[in-house]
């Protein structure tokens, strides 16, 4: 009987350490900045989404890279503007707004950056707080702030054009934050790819236990809430082999609850979390997404990618 109770209560108090601890990692798991002191972009060596674009796009219009800064929060928010020329943009032009994930910096995600680009429409990238060459630690609320921020800049010094707001995993909680407070029209159309439905869903889904989101992170984000109030057009993508941010918890939960237009949404078959412009096909993502910004989509709102 004794032993019975040791093994009990040894299994209890490292369940609660075990719980303890996660509360101190699950944060840490949802930013993983990195400084920098300069951007490489096609130089740069160390890990990058969908590397291979790089090589697809040899051939393809180079962008003029003009390097930003904003003020948000007291904090200096840095960010590229990829343009065709130099010619200034205007308020009759379509712009791409880019909210990158959760790893890094510009640099990993560049080569996604010009697969946007090469929808023939510039594209602004930022790098939230902490992140490369942005200034502060990174918050959810101050990661909320950068976004509204990029989106003030782009009215304020380049001319208010029609942005559409792309917005990958993590930068899904500022995108829908950012699109949700959007009370200007601003932003036309939304396009999600693999995004977090909750962060409450986020706990759950890596946990056997139904533990609530804040006994473990800080974060209370809930984009499938708050795309209640967008009304735009929507684009959906996530992949089917989706680990990091399950399809069916993450993605399907905003689309549903989504009330406006619908464009239409890619389930990638076989595709990680990371790999959705990959297995769908560099020239067939281009297309979708100009497709869907030029609202050129097709009738049937469903699109399977295998």
């Amino acid at each position: 009987m004794r032993i019975k109770l040791r093994l009990l209560s040894y299994f209890g108090v490292t369940l609660l350490c075990s719980l303890i601890f996660s509360c101190l990692s699950l944060d840490p798991f949802l930013f993983k900045d990195q400084k920098v002191d300069a951007y490489l972009l096609d130089e740069y060596t160390g890990f990058r989404e969908c590397a291979s674009a790089i090589e697809f796009l040899k051939d393809s219009v180079q962008p003029v890279i003009d390097e930003i800064s904003l003020m948000s929060g007291g904090e200096t928010i840095y960010g590229l503007l990829l343009r065709h020329d130099t010619t200034e943009i205007t308020q009759n032009d379509t712009l791409i707004l880019y909210f990158h994930g959760t790893s890094d910096h510009i640099d990993r995600y560049w080569p996604r950056t010009k697969l946007l680009f090469a929808t023939g429409f510039p594209v602004f990238v930022i790098d939230y707080r902490g992140y490369g060459k942005s200034t502060g630690e990174p918050t959810e609320e101050g990661c909320n702030e950068d976004g509204k921020q990029a989106l003030a800049y782009i009215a304020s010094n380049l001319n208010n054009p029609r942005v559409i707001l792309y917005a990958f995993s993590l930068g899904s909680l500022p995108g829908c934050a950012v699109a949700a407070a959007d009370a200007k029209g601003q932003i036309k159309q939304l396009v999600l790819e693999a995004p977090i439905g909750s962060v409450a869903t986020l706990v759950q889904d890596a946990s056997y236990l139904n533990l609530p989101g804040s006994f473990v992170t800080t974060f209370t984000g809930n984009n499938a809430e708050r795309i209640k109030s967008v009304s735009i057009p929507l684009f959906w993508i996530h992949g089917t082999k989706d680990e990091t941010l399950n399809r069916e918890t993450n993605g399907l939960p905003i689309w549903q609850n989504h009330p406006g237009k619908k464009g239409y949404y890619i389930i990638a078959h076989e595709s990680t979390h990371r790999e959705n412009p990959i297995t769908i096909g560099y020239s067939r993502y281009i297309k979708c997404l100009r497709d869907f910004i030029r609202d050129n989509s097709p009738k049937d709102p469903i699109m399977i990618s295998k």
